[in-house]
């Protein structure tokens, strides 16, 4: 015999499932949209290890140019160890300590190729006594003349880097790349007067740029989006006569530098007003693109507002005692076109929260490279758009361009340390 409580759950069974597999009511689509918004998979964790590549990269560059042009200036000034034979050793150094932790890695994840002959080559290159001796003062000539005797060492330590990293992490191995690229972009017109700015800039730009893309999801969070808008606006002020020089091109690559190798997190520049100007700035481009979904599915929104009159009318009806008109009517309404209120509500959860944190992206990754880039002598604004027709430059980028000069009139503090 079958109780009351049994056949009220056996009644209410099919019903609950019909509500589970039908359109459902208003409420299911604001609990879907809520829990695709807050149920989105995180990105990409940024590897120390590319951060570490990276400054490897460029330690090597650094040492080349040294051996190369037997020049010193490039390289960043520690207090009371400006001495050549001083700045070598720390070069030196730094290389061995970043090769050993790269090292370190690749033996715990049984790598083959490791790096630990490149680690010994790195050894080498410490200069020999008298000349490695701060006490024994030796001179700069001296110095120099041993420097570039290394020159042979330091080329071949960096194509065996890059032989040792490609065939087991690829990420690593273009993260050392990029740095390397990079270190030679920057410093190439100080160690050779005969190469401009412009010129250097325009050689490796294109190389760094498919670098940065890349590694964006490896290297420290913002860095390399930041840092390629940031070239974005080198490349293009170049281009529209801008007049920046070697020293400039120096500064900016050290800034580059601290915030791919994650010496320094690209937000730390940031001010409150920089967070207000992003979130408007969002909040602009998704009303645009509303703009834009609304004339690409005219017919769609007209056949929606039919629907929400029809809902009107239902409920006019309800009212009048037409009881199940408005829910039934409205079920009809979304079978018809295999909706449910559910599946609504998960679409445009997950479109507007993919949608809004691109742009917020975006839009931080911008406010990053205006306050870290800098160019002493941008090209003005009139000059720009008198141009514009013989420049090759993408219109976005001429907008940040003309947005970058913005900032600098009303920070000119910010870009100028």
């Amino acid at each position: 015999m079958t109780s009351t409580s049994d056949a009220t759950a056996t009644k209410k069974g099919p019903g609950t499932g019909a509500a589970k597999n039908g359109p459902g009511t208003i409420s299911d689509a604001l609990t879907a949209l809520e829990t695709q918004v807050t149920q989105l998979p995180a990105g990409p964790t940024p590897d120390p290890n590319v951060a570490v590549a990276y400054a490897l990269g460029w330690a090597v560059g650094d040492a080349l140019t040294c051996a190369k042009y037997g020049v010193f200036g490039h390289l960043v000034k520690v207090p009371e160890l400006g001495e050549p034979a001083d700045q070598w050793k720390l070069l030196v150094r730094q290389i061995i300590s970043r090769c050993g932790k790269l090292n370190n890695h690749l033996v715990n994840a049984n790598a083959h190729p490791d790096l630990s002959e490149e680690l010994k080559a790195g050894n080498s290159l410490l200069l020999d006594p008298p000349a490695d001796d701060v006490k024994m003062d030796p001179p700069s000539g001296d110095v120099k003349t041993a420097v570039r005797g290394k020159l042979a060492t330091v080329t071949k330590l960096h194509t065996d880097i890059l032989a040792a990293l490609w065939p087991v992490e690829s990420s690593l191995a273009k993260s050392y790349q990029l740095g390397h690229e990079m270190e030679q972009m920057c410093t190439a017109p100080v160690a050779e007067p005969s190469t401009t700015v412009g010129t250097s800039v325009r050689k490796y730009d294109a190389e760094v740029h498919r670098l940065l893309i890349a590694l964006a999801s490896k290297l420290p969070a913002n860095a390399a989006h930041a840092t390629d808008n940031s070239l974005r606006l080198w490349s293009a002020s170049l281009q529209a006569g801008g007049k920046e020089s070697a020293e400039d091109l120096l500064h900016q690559g050290r800034r580059w530098h601290e915030v791919l190798a994650g010496d320094v997190s690209g937000k730390d520049g940031l001010r409150l007003t920089d967070y207000v100007a992003a979130a408007d700035s969002v909040a602009g481009k998704l009303g645009q693109t509303a703009r834009q979904v609304a004339a690409r599915f005219a017919v769609l929104l007209i056949v929606a507002v039919v629907a929400a009159l029809v809902g009107i009318g239902l409920i006019i009806w309800g009212a009048w005692g037409a009881r199940g008109a408005i829910g039934a009517g409205i079920a009809t309404l979304l079978a018809t076109f295999g909706l449910t209120w559910k599946g609504i509500g998960e679409f445009f959860g997950r479109v507007a929260a993919k949608g809004e944190k691109q742009l917020w992206d975006a839009e931080i990754d911008w406010a990053i490279a205006y306050r870290f880039t800098i160019l002493k002598d941008p090209p003005d604004a009139s000059k720009l758009k008198a141009q514009s027709e013989a420049l090759n430059i993408d219109q976005p980028t001429k907008e940040h361009l003309q947005r970058y000069k913005q900032w600098k009139d009303n920070w000119p503090d910010i870009f100028t340390s």
